[in-house]
Formats: C-alpha cells, structure tokens, sequence
C-alpha cells in the first residue's frame, strides 16, 4: 500500500488534523509535582554566585555564559569591553564638553569685545593653545566613570550651584569681557554638574541658582 501523502498547504494540513485524534479521545493527566531530578536554574546560579555578584560601586555585574558541549555552563569573561566602553562614555563626554566651551567662548566675544571675533584665531587660542580641553579631558576621565557615587553626587551639586550663582550674577552686574571670560569655562562646568547629577538633584541645583 502507498504511504499516505503529505499534506501541501495550509488547507490541506488543517483537513488531515481534523481527520485525526478530537479533544475527546486525548489522554488527560495531571502534572508531576515531584521534584525535579537535575538542578534548576536558581540553583546553578546559586552555585556560581551569580546572583550576589556586584561590581565596586554595588550594581550588579553583568556576565556572559555559554553552554559547554557536556552541558556544563561556563563563563565568557571579557573585561575589554567594559574597558570600551568606559573610553567611548569619556570621549562623547570630554568632545560635546570642548564644543560647548568653544561656542560659549564665541558668545562671549561675540556679545562683549569691541571687535567682531575671527572664527580661526578665536579657535586657536581657546582650544588649541588652552589648558581648558586637556583639563575637561582629565577631569571627565577622572570624576565621570564615579559620577553615581553619592559623595561624587555631592561635588557635582556643589560645581553646578557655584558655578552657575556667578554666571547669573556676573551677567546681571558685572557684564565686561574682562570678567565674562571666565564664562565659558565655568558654564562647561555648570552643564556638566547638572548632566552628572540624578535628575531630583539636578531639579533642585537649578531651583537654587535661579532663586
């Protein structure tokens, strides 16, 4: 006898699943409710300490696991890319920080000197012959990758309220390039205190410096 052919398409696999077993005639069984045999998951992790593991600053650390080819779970630990990624968080920060302090310098020019400022020369004094982009680098380098800190949350609150009290005052009583120069290195730094800071935080600094 020929074997019977497989069904080609949609229509044709719904007619053959109506042909075979109903909802009657499937045997019904409660489920087992004994102990599973082998380890589960928890207990795997529970082994490995998985669960408890945390980094410097108490957030839980992130692993990587692969399956062995005997069933075994192994780790993959790779610390470059925390490495990484801590380098890509400090350029994006230490390059947008250095472009806003140029264009507050420009601004500054712009609204106080005599002269209209030259886009090149203003560029060359302020970022290439300046301490301020290597002082941003250190200072990104140094205080960001501990930004979640509470005692660094305290610096960055005290940075942001400081300097943006004497951007509003120097503004409103002393607005003469001589002291306005100091603007746009302590805007950076206002920026950036408020940035770091928990956004409760931040709400709160702000409140201070316009009140």
């Amino acid at each position: 006898m020929a074997s019977q052919e497989a069904p080609r398409n949609r229509k044709e696999r719904r007619a053959q699943a109506k042909k075979g077993q109903s909802a009657n005639e499937i045997p019904f069984a409660r489920p087992s409710r004994e102990a599973p045999k082998g380890k589960t998951l928890l207990e795997i992790a529970e082994e490995r300490r998985i669960l408890h593991r945390s980094d410097e600053h108490g957030s839980p650390a992130v692993t990587t696991t692969q399956i062995n080819p005997d069933g075994s779970v192994s780790e993959i630990s790779d610390p470059s890319d925390l490495t990484s990624t801590t380098y890509a968080d400090v350029f994006l920060y230490t390059s947008s920080l250095i472009i806003l302090y140029f264009t507050l310098t420009l601004l500054v020019h712009h609204q106080y000197a005599t002269d209209r400022p030259s886009l090149f020369p203003l560029f060359t004094s302020s970022i290439l012959l300046s301490p301020a982009p290597w002082l941003i680098l250190v200072l990104v380098a140094a205080l960001h990758p501990r930004a979640s800190l509470p005692m660094m949350q305290v610096v960055f609150a005290t940075m942001a309220i400081m300097a943006g009290t004497w951007l509003v005052k120097a503004s409103n009583d002393e607005p003469y390039l001589a002291v306005m120069k100091k603007a746009p290195a302590l805007g950076t730094l206002w920026v950036w205190g408020v940035i770091e800071l928990r956004w409760e935080v931040a709400v709160g600094c702000l409140a201070v410096t316009g009140g």
